[in-house]
């Protein structure tokens, strides 16, 4: 097993354009690109010194290490249509958040090594992920020795390495979805709760944006339950209940939402000391009273 494997990409998408010039400007030999759209695959190729083949079995035959970069819903499929046996002593992984190894079950059979390797970061375009992936955390799932490669891999990158245990992916992968993506459907709500009361678009994320920057900077240097700011921390069940009001009028779908939200902040307040019975009780009369009025 080579200690520094020579690297193929099946898939020239914004994950795997990002990963194979990062680890290519690191040192690691990228010999094969493989993409149904044959441009994108050549213009990765160029930028990697690697060369753009024909099918999926090439890149797999002329690499060490095959990354299946596809999505998700292409990985079951694109492992059970592989045609090849040059798969001993191989590695095949996926860069899938939500799936584990067990969807490539078929090269495993085939003597392959499988696993996955999931970067922990937002890809919206390849120039930004490549200044930004970077120190982010890897999801490695894979047994010795593939894990060796993959480890070194993101240690090569300066990132850190999420070991997760067999049949952990979707609750891992679940985790990453609400604090990335939920993130930006609670930053649209609260967009539209301003600009509902005639607040300019550009203000109301002015304004998002700061707070936003703050929280996570809170959560760096702090983490939970100390980040935790506003009425939670005040105890301000008067606070709380005019909330509660103001969304039973202007929208009682995210009323909802916000009591359920706040049902789960209690815990992290009573962490820090703070008295939460007044605004326990707040939530549950206003949540009687919204089941005597239905």
């Amino acid at each position: 097993m080579n200690e520094k494997p020579s690297l193929g990409f099946v898939g020239a998408g914004r994950v795997g354009s990002t990963l194979a010039r990062l680890w290519y400007q690191a040192g690691y030999t990228v010999a094969a690109v493989y993409s149904r759209d044959g441009g994108k695959a050549s213009s990765l190729a160029a930028l990697t010194g690697a060369r753009a083949v024909d099918s999926v079995e090439a890149v797999i035959e002329g690499a060490d290490l095959t990354l299946l970069t596809v999505p998700d819903d292409m990985i079951e499929p694109l492992a059970a249509s592989i045609r090849t046996t040059a798969l001993s002593g191989k590695g095949v992984i996926h860069t899938s958040g939500a799936h584990d190894a067990s969807a490539l079950a078929p090269l495993a059979a085939g003597g392959a090594m499988v696993g996955s390797l999931h970067p922990a970061y937002p890809f919206v375009d390849v120039e930004a992920a490549l200044a930004g992936l970077p120190g982010a955390t890897f999801a490695v799932e894979a047994e010795p020795p593939l894990n060796q490669w993959l480890e070194a891999l993101v240690c090569v990158l300066d990132g850190r390495v999420l070991v997760i245990p067999a049949g952990g992916k979707a609750v891992y992968h679940c985790a990453m979805v609400i604090v990335s993506n939920y993130t930006v459907t609670l930053y649209s709500i609260a967009e539209r709760l301003l600009t509902e009361i005639g607040a300019p678009r550009a203000a109301a994320d002015g304004a998002l944006n700061a707070l936003l920057r703050g929280t996570v900077e809170n959560l760096r240097a702090q983490s939970v339950p100390a980040a935790l700011t506003g009425p939670f921390m005040r105890a301000d069940a008067g606070t709380i209940r005019a909330h509660l009001r103001a969304l039973a009028f202007v929208d009682p779908q995210v009323l909802s939402l916000y009591r359920a939200l706040a049902g789960m902040t209690l815990p992290l307040a009573a962490a820090r000391g703070i008295p939460t019975e007044a605004i326990k009780r707040v939530l549950e009369q206003e949540a009687q009273d919204a089941t005597d009025n239905s």
